[in-house]
Formats: structure tokens, sequence, C-alpha cells
């Protein structure tokens, strides 16, 4: 797939008189909500605690369970605007809107990685909405996710994942319970897949730990971008994670911007603050050689239109598999 070249602010797009899907259902009781999107391990966690720091925004850290609501037996996490029925929706709105008013605060934000399998479904619902897609060297991204998965799950969460679920769908999610706490937690092995599962991820099961997180960047990033940029200028921002910790002061005021949000300058102070640009080459270190280049057989052609290649020409490496 070739990728137009990356901007950092999109130019302006006509807007789109297309959204039947939107015009079905109600107005919303959630206004410009902010969805924070990214392949796993790309710096959404820090994206989001960042926008949790501005005084009118209420954070709800991965609402996965909400998303799938009704969805939650698929085999993958993919949604499109045909999924969104009008009982789906109210029932994502009145959650959402039920969080932002206990908060207190006036604009709801939330980041799901998986989300960004789900643009055409999200818009369908808030056709208002603020995603940023957050987008990270997927060499970096591959380290990242090889590390996390050597780690010891986090109870409170997975246990508030479960309130957060209908009783009735409490079965679409055993075999991911069994795959975090059993084999992670009593056998002590790595889960069988780990993150955002794409259309045919079960045929990446049984590969490397690396080559799949490669697959799974790269999917996740292609399909992202091509639903994102489909979208009014408005409604879509796409980040750089290196541009992020390297200039945070000018980048946090373009978002706040975008999700028009009002200036904060502690927001941005405090993002400064803790930043580290250091961790954007540390992937380096991380990968043997010979993860490196199974990584870059499957990624190097979306690295290469990213730019993130610009410093070694695509014939230094080997050509991009075909799975």
């Amino acid at each position: 797939m070739t990728v137009p070249p990356l901007k950092e602010t999109p130019t302006k797009r006509p807007k789109s008189d297309a959204t039947p899907a939107a015009m079905r259902h109600p107005a919303r009781k959630i206004v410009k909500p902010i969805i924070l999107i990214g392949s796993g391990r790309s710096g959404t966690t820090l994206l989001g605690h960042i926008f949790s720091l501005h005084p009118d925004v209420a954070y709800w850290v991965e609402p996965r369970p909400v998303w799938m609501y009704r969805n939650a037996y698929r085999s993958d996490h993919q949604l499109l605007s045909e999924d969104l029925t009008p009982a789906i929706a109210r029932h994502i709105d009145r959650r959402f809107a039920r969080f932002l008013a206990r908060s207190g605060r006036s604009r709801f934000a939330e980041k799901t990685p998986s989300n960004g399998l789900r643009i055409p479904f999200i818009c369908a619902l808030y056709p208002d909405c603020k995603i940023i897609n957050i987008i990270r060297d997927g060499r970096a991204v591959v380290a990242s996710t090889l590390k996390i998965q050597t780690h010891r799950p986090q109870m409170k969460r997975l246990f508030a994942r479960i309130v957060e679920t209908p009783l009735w769908e409490w079965p679409a999610y055993v075999p991911i319970f069994f795959q975090t706490v059993w084999r992670t937690l009593i056998l002590k092995k790595r889960s069988v897949f780990w993150g955002v599962r794409p259309a045919g991820w079960q045929e990446w099961v049984g590969l490397a730990p690396h080559i799949i997180a490669a697959k799974q960047w790269r999917r996740v990033v292609e399909i992202s971008m091509g639903d994102g940029r489909a979208l009014p200028a408005e409604n879509y921002l796409e980040l750089r994670y290196e541009r992020l910790v390297r200039e945070p002061a000018k980048v946090m005021r373009e978002m706040i911007e975008f999700t028009e949000l009002p200036p904060c300058q502690e927001m941005i102070d405090q993002t400064v603050a803790i930043v580290d640009p250091s961790r954007a080459g540390k992937w380096k270190a991380d990968l043997t050689e010979e993860q490196r280049r199974e990584v870059m057989q499957e990624i190097e052609p979306l690295l290469t239109d990213l730019g993130y290649l610009d410093a070694a020409p695509r014939s230094q490496a080997p050509a991009a598999s075909k799975g």
C-alpha cells in the first residue's frame, strides 16, 4: 500500500454531506468527544494521560466493553458504520454521558487502541468527534509490545472491564481472560495474541511474537490512516509520537486548538515535564539483529512512506512480505 506523506497539521478538506448512518440517530448527549487512537504501544497511554490533565476533560481509559456492546462475540475488533444500530448508539452515548456527569467536567475523552479499526463506526455515532491518531515508528512499537507481554496484567483494570460488561456478554471475554490471567500469571507464558485484532489476525497465531506485532502495527496504521484521511480536517488529526516528545509544548497547543478546548498552560507545562525524548530511539537496543531484519520484511514500505527511513534507502533492507 502506498500512503501519502504524513502531515502533522492536515490541510482543509471539504465537509462530507453523506452521513446517512448518523442522521438516523437522535442528538447525542456527548458533544465533540475526543477519541485517541493508535496502534498499541504507540503512545496512546501518554496521550490519554496528557488530556486528563486538562480541567475540562473527563478521561476514560479504554472502555472496550462499551464500544463492543452487542458486538462482543465478533472474531475481530473492526466495526463499520452499518454496525451501529439505534440501540447500540443509545447505550454507548448513555454510558459516556453518565461517566461525564459523574466527573463534573464538560468534555469527554477516551483512548482505545482498537478504535483505529472503527473510525466509520465512531463517526456514524459522533459526527462531531475529534479523532487524534498517534503514529510511532513501527520498530519501536514492536520492541515495546514484546516488553509489555512479559509484564503482569493490571488486575484492577481487568476487573473494571468485567464490571462494565453486560452479564450476557461475559462468555465472549472468557478466552481473553484465560489468556491474560492463566497464561501470564500461572503458566508464566506470553498470551497467544496480544492487543488489537484486525480482520484475519487468526492467521498470525503461532508466528514469532515480533512478527505478529509488526503485522499488527502495519494493518492498524494502514486502516486508521486510510479511514481518517477521508474525514474532514475538523474531525481528524495525525500526530507523530516522536514529534510529541521532541516538541511537546508546540504539539500540545496544536492539539488543544484542534479539540477546541480552552487554553491550559498548566497542561502544557506538565506535558513538557513528563515526556522523555530519549525513548524514541530505545528500540535499537531492544531488538536483536535478526528481529530487526524480520520486522523490516513486514513493515519497510510503510516505514518508508511515513518518512522513517529517509536516512536509509529502501534498497538497503529486504523487500516486504505479502503476509
